[in-house]
């Protein structure tokens, strides 16, 4: 960890708000999370495209190869986002319960 200059520090004295953008956790988490899920959902829009747009220009099988391979990973994509939103408020519950406790 290296100290920070004295230019650096009167810039966040003059924008203290962006101090907290280094450390809240959360928003990066929230973010990704939201990109994740954005990923998957493209990947099914594309692969319903595929369906729809190639089917009957190529062979059926080469149609239904690329709709599972590219749906497939946007359905797994949301699953890791819901299963991580739960385990997050699972732990934050735990923990916010755990400090309660004397």
């Amino acid at each position: 960890m290296r100290k920070l200059s004295n230019e650096e520090l009167a810039f966040f004295r003059k924008h203290p708000e962006l101090i907290q953008a280094f450390g809240d956790k959360t928003k990066i988490y929230r973010l990704v999370l939201i990109s994740v899920f954005v990923a998957g959902f493209l990947l099914v829009v594309i692969s319903k495209v595929v369906k729809y747009a190639y089917g009957g220009d190529l062979t059926l099988w080469v149609v239904e190869l690329i709709v599972d391979l590219v749906f497939e990973p946007g359905v797994a994509l949301w699953g890791g986002v819901a299963t991580t939103i739960l385990l997050q408020d699972y732990i934050k519950k735990q923990y916010s319960e755990g400090n309660k406790q004397p």
